[in-house]
């Protein structure tokens, strides 16, 4: 089973690359007993923080411990307080925080979050620098039998939605730059082609009727026998 480490690293590595983790990841990988530090820390900033939380996610979702600026931390499930240590403040912008003799359901992605006040609204929540996902080996075998099923069915999961994703972006892409290239080579306007053949064929006919038929036309010959007389007509007027 030593391959599903495996599966969780491409599972942490495929969700920093494409900017669904709120920070840098880090893999840790432990065996049962051992203990594991989560450095939390964000910039400096004003106000400082008052507090910051522990949050676990996707195998798990709860929040682990809450620890108030110069106050000791509390935690969720009372059996883990003998377990969990923290050294620093929230008040100092970073801490660690240790958990030992780790168990294989411990296996799940680690998170913390700082709470800094706002006097306008709701207290700000700010993700720390660096996530985390523990992989806890059981037995000497990467993850215990109990949460081997479960893990390796979020971790696929979670792989194929990503995919699915990629695919579906890509997709829209190739649609986008499919009806960019459709409107850049787009036909004449419609109103061209709805133009009569006898309005584009107008102003040729205009001109040839201009030096032909306009010459020989009934109106043209009239006019021009109003102004002479033909020279039969004049000896017809001497004789009478």
């Amino acid at each position: 089973m030593i391959w599903i480490q495996y599966l969780a690293f491409l599972w942490a590595v495929v969700i920093t690359q494409i900017g669904f983790a709120h920070s840098e990841i880090h893999f840790l990988k432990r065996h049962e007993g051992e203990s594991v530090v989560l450095p939390c820390e964000i910039e400096h900033r004003d106000p400082s923080p008052l507090g910051v939380y522990l949050k676990r996610t996707w195998l798990n979702h709860k929040e682990v411990l809450f620890k108030y600026t110069k106050e000791d931390f509390t935690v969720d499930n009372s059996a883990d307080k003998s377990r969990i240590s923290v050294s620093g403040d929230p008040s100092l912008y970073s801490l660690n925080i240790t958990i030992s003799q780790l168990n294989a359901s411990d296996t799940d992605r680690y998170y913390c979050e700082f709470v800094v006040e706002n006097l306008s609204s709701a207290d700000e929540k700010i993700p720390s620098k660096t996530e985390f996902f523990l992989l806890v080996g059981a037995g000497g075998h990467w993850c215990g039998c109990s949460s081997y099923s479960s893990l390796l069915y979020v971790l696929s999961s979670a792989v194929g939605v990503l995919l699915l994703l990629l695919l579906l972006t890509g997709c829209v892409l190739c649609k986008g730059k499919a009806r960019h290239n459709a409107k850049s080579h787009s036909p004449a306007p419609i109103y061209e082609e709805m133009k009569s053949p006898s309005q584009k064929e107008a102003p040729l006919r205009l001109k040839d009727i201009g030096c032909s038929e306009y010459r020989d036309s009934p109106a043209k010959r009239s006019s021009s026998e109003n102004h002479y007389e033909t020279p039969r007509a004049a000896l017809n007027s001497i004789k009478t």
